[in-house]
């Protein structure tokens, strides 16, 4: 009975210490730059929108973290200053999306390492800052499911080094499409905080 006992105690141990090495992939960072949130490599499935609508919602999308920036606060939520917010590169490639390319009836597309990669390298950052870059990429934007997934990504600025990246999924909800969908990522963004590697 006395061995019983000690293997569970053992036991208990070893799954505390292996719950305990989950760290949040943000651990150990300082502040960061914000680059705003990459569509281009994303796919929405299951839409009836028009893609021209839904490319204008990728834009206004961004805007939020300037025109709301009490709301959409990414140093709140990921627990971490920001030394800028630009979202502008990644509003030039999001206008440069191919229009028969947004939509999918395929079901669950993903984004590939190469494709975070690619991203990163592609940003056209005319910024001052150096050290962390912070953006997000959207995966799958899945009206059925009720469900938009993105893909956060940490990076070298200056030699656009891919360090870390995880993906979260918020729930779309709200009027008019710019808002059901910025509702997915507000949803994504709030779990940042608790999410661990």
């Amino acid at each position: 009975m006395k061995r019983i006992v000690l293997s569970l105690a053992l036991a208990a141990i070893c799954l505390s210490a292996a719950a305990q090495k989950k760290t949040s992939p943000l651990a150990g960072l300082g502040s960061m730059t914000f680059y705003g949130i990459d569509f281009s490599k994303g796919r929405v499935y299951g839409s009836v929108d028009e893609p021209e609508k839904l490319r204008k919602a990728f834009r206004d999308i961004n805007m939020l973290f300037i025109m709301e920036p009490e709301k959409y606060n990414v140093a709140k939520f990921v627990g971490k200053p920001m030394n800028e917010i630009r979202v502008d590169a990644v509003t030039n490639m999001n206008d440069t999306i191919p229009l028969d390319s947004i939509i999918t009836i395929v079901k669950g597309h993903a984004i590939s390492e190469s494709d975070i990669e690619q991203t990163v390298k592609n940003l056209n950052i005319v910024s001052y800052n150096t050290g962390v870059g912070l953006v997000i990429i959207m995966e799958t934007l899945d009206k059925p499911a009720e469900t938009g997934t993105f893909v956060f990504v940490l990076f070298d600025i200056d030699t656009r080094t891919v360090t870390r990246h995880w993906a979260l999924s918020g729930e779309p909800g709200g009027f008019g499409l710019r808002n059901y969908w910025a509702h997915s990522v507000y949803d994504a963004l709030s779990k940042v905080k608790t999410y661990k590697e």
